[in-house]
């Protein structure tokens, strides 16, 4: 564990990287809620044989609104840039501009860049800051009438040329992997195909949403599975569930079950996805940040596992949101057995007290800002001044 950041060390581990990131969910928070025990919820409903499939219709209806009101609908603010979003919208634009800096700046200038986001987040603040800020993203749509999705667009490298002296330089490209899916996506059918097309205006939340669910209970936090089926008892799938899950079922999402992929549409992407993210960390000298993900998802935590036993060069930096995180992580991804010892924990500093020794406590949380500050806007200020020295020399 990592008490004290060595911020010149990830400096340099930086200069001459591969950038990857792993986002979860915990970076859009408050904002959007955490999906607390949907998933485990979820699993035991679709494991449990003595429920019939009538009143396992109902208690995933309870489910489902929760995820829609806590999640789901609220991208309409994002979309919107309502008052409530927009802190953590901010923080998304913050973190995307110093990342871009960051990669313009850096000393080598043949290692390429690219930078991968590899995200589970379904939200739409990515793709609403990169185009906020007008920076080179690829979310794996070509097209402009009605782009569509193909993984073939992703990897391609952007240059440009200045209009004066035909100079010609790369500039940075944000590549942007939604491993579970995107309120941005939609299901498009041809008659020799399905695929996916981009969605820019959440037409299909805004439908979702039309639909009258005030008589569907709304699941609340820290109910178990046998506090949802008393509730259920003495209720019927009436017309109202059945219009909500039928048209939930169309947003094409990972919906949160630790079965994922028996979904027919988006298996294929999704494994595909989750192989460029093994790829990626194989490259040599590549390094992954992870922040606001907690590696409850195991198909994500075992190639991530596999990779840093099997690639020496990869660096993880997982940026913890406190000491109490720490726990947590060691005991999901083994830390300590690692072959490579190639994890490390960023947490926060720990507070002094008056006589200058340090306590038990943390000085501050890792929240998005605090990682912006302490960490990115700090290796961002001194990757910009090694440049400058550099070119200083040559003066």
């Amino acid at each position: 564990m990592n008490n004290n950041i060595d911020l010149d060390k990830l400096k340099d581990v930086i200069q001459d990287g591969n950038i990857n990131f792993l986002i979860g969910s915990g970076l859009s928070t408050p904002f959007l809620s955490s999906l607390g025990n949907i998933e485990n919820l979820l699993t035991e409903i679709d494991k449990n044989k003595e429920i019939d499939n009538s009143k396992k219709e109902i208690v995933r209806s309870f489910l489902y609104k929760q995820y829609c009101e806590k999640v789901i609908f609220k991208n309409i603010e994002i979309l919107e840039e309502r008052p409530e979003s927009v802190a953590i919208l901010n923080h998304y634009r913050t973190f995307l501009s110093l990342i871009n800096s960051i990669i313009l700046n850096r000393k080598n200038p043949i290692l390429s860049k690219q930078i991968n986001i590899f995200t589970t987040n379904i939200d739409i603040f990515l793709e609403k800051g990169l185009e906020d800020i007008c920076l080179e993203y690829n979310d794996g749509f070509n097209g402009r009438f009605m782009p569509i999705f193909n993984l073939s667009n992703f990897k391609k490298s952007t240059f440009k040329k200045s209009l004066q002296y035909d100079n010609i330089s790369e500039i940075p490209v944000f590549n942007l992997l939604k491993l579970h899916g995107s309120l941005t996506w939609e299901t498009h059918e041809t008659n020799t195909e399905k695929g996916i097309k981009f969605c820019s205006d959440l037409k299909h939340v805004k439908d979702l949403k039309k639909i009258d669910t005030s008589s569907i209970y709304e699941a609340k936090n820290g109910e178990t599975l046998e506090d949802l089926i008393k509730i259920s008892n003495g209720k019927r799938a009436s017309v109202a569930i059945t219009n909500f899950l039928e048209e939930y079922q169309k947003l094409p999402i990972i919906n949160p079950t630790k079965d994922k992929f028996k979904q027919t549409l988006l298996n294929q992407i999704h494994y595909e996805l989750l192989r460029m993210y093994a790829n990626e960390l194989e490259k040599e000298n590549s390094v992954l940040f992870v922040m606001g993900f907690s590696f409850a998802d195991e198909h994500i935590r075992e190639i991530t596992l596999r990779v840093a036993d099997s690639n020496p060069t990869l660096m993880i930096y997982i940026i913890a949101h406190s000491s109490n995180s720490v726990s947590g992580y060691e005991q999901k991804l083994g830390i300590k057995n690692t072959k490579n010892k190639n994890i490390k924990i960023i947490v926060p500093e720990k507070n002094k007290n008056e006589n200058g020794e340090v306590t038990e406590e943390d000085s501050h949380v890792f929240d998005f800002e605090n990682i912006n500050q302490r960490i990115f806007e700090i290796l961002a200020e001194k990757i910009e001044k090694s440049k400058r020295s550099k070119f200083n020399r040559y003066e």
